[in-house]
């Protein structure tokens, strides 16, 4: 797969990227078709972004097409066509009520 990669402040490049696996049950692979780059994305291009760090995958809003899935999901099957949320939750805060951007990936779904 073909990925746009921070390199250095004001540094992007299209590099080649392996193709992802699924690591957890609730994990999705989706094909994207269209994707585009946002404001964020340019405030890691100007370096205002410290974890942004060289070897970021930026573009994150996207559409596509389900092309595997883990075995605990039930809502999405191969060949669905999705939009993919630009925000990613832990799900801990958003319980409580709490829609935020997380700083610390999902744990496993064996951990929730």
């Amino acid at each position: 797969m073909k990925a746009v990669i921070y390199k250095e402040k004001g540094v992007f490049s299209l590099e080649k990227r392996p193709r992802p696996s699924l690591r957890d049950p609730k994990d999705a692979i989706v094909r994207i078709t269209l994707c585009s780059i946002c404001s964020s994305d340019i405030h890691i291009k100007h370096g205002s972004v410290p974890r942004a760090v060289p070897g970021t995958i930026v573009g994150h809003e996207m559409v596509g097409e389900v092309v595997e899935t883990g075995s605990a999901v039930t809502k999405y099957r191969p060949g669905d066509r999705v939009a993919v949320n630009v925000e990613t939750f832990c799900g801990a805060k958003l319980k409580k009520g709490i829609r935020c951007l997380c700083w610390e990936p999902a744990p496993p779904a064996s951990a929730r």
